[in-house]
Parts: structure tokens; sequence; C-alpha cells
């Protein structure tokens, strides 16, 4: 009975582990540069919107530098939708 009940608990705690932080859907911060990306803030939804197209290494490396892989990242070669890290903010030029 007692194996029973930590491998419940076990359980109950690892579940926990997957869970995300809710992501305020009400707001997006836009950018086009390095520069309006920094007025982002970190854990808020961002989009990363070029003002010219076809550099498909582009959002990429917007992805890198700004993007929190702990949530889904949306891309294509004309920009990039993700939830907004600052870790990497000392990396970038």
């Amino acid at each position: 009975m007692k194996k029973l009940a930590l491998i419940s608990l076990s359980i109950l705690a690892l579940a926990g582990c997957n869970q995300k932080a809710e992501i305020d859907q009400s707001k997006i911060c836009i950018y086009s540069n390095d520069a309006e990306a920094k007025q982002c803030k970190s854990g808020e939804m961002s989009w990363f919107k070029p003002r010219r197209w076809g550099n498909e290494q582009l959002p990429l490396s917007v992805a890198g530098a700004y993007c929190d892989f702990n949530y889904d990242v949306i891309y294509n070669n004309s920009g990039v939708i993700c939830v907004f890290t600052d870790a990497r903010l000392s990396m970038v030029n």
C-alpha cells in the first residue's frame, strides 16, 4: 500500500512539470528590428514582422535570439510568432 501511495504521489508531482505558464493573449509585441525587440517584455507574445521578405535565414535567427523554446514557435520566411524571452539579449548585436 505504501508503494502505491508513493507511486501515485510521484506521478502527480511529475504531471505538474509539463504545465506552462499562462500567456496573456490580449496583447502582442510587434517588432521589425533589434532595437524594437528590446522594447518587448519577457514572457509576452511577440511577432517579428520584417519590413522586407525573402531571407529564409532571418526568421530562424530571430527565433534563436528572441523566442522562448518552452513554447510553440510559428515561423516562415515572412515572420515569427512566439513567446518572447530576453534571456539571450546580451548575445544580440
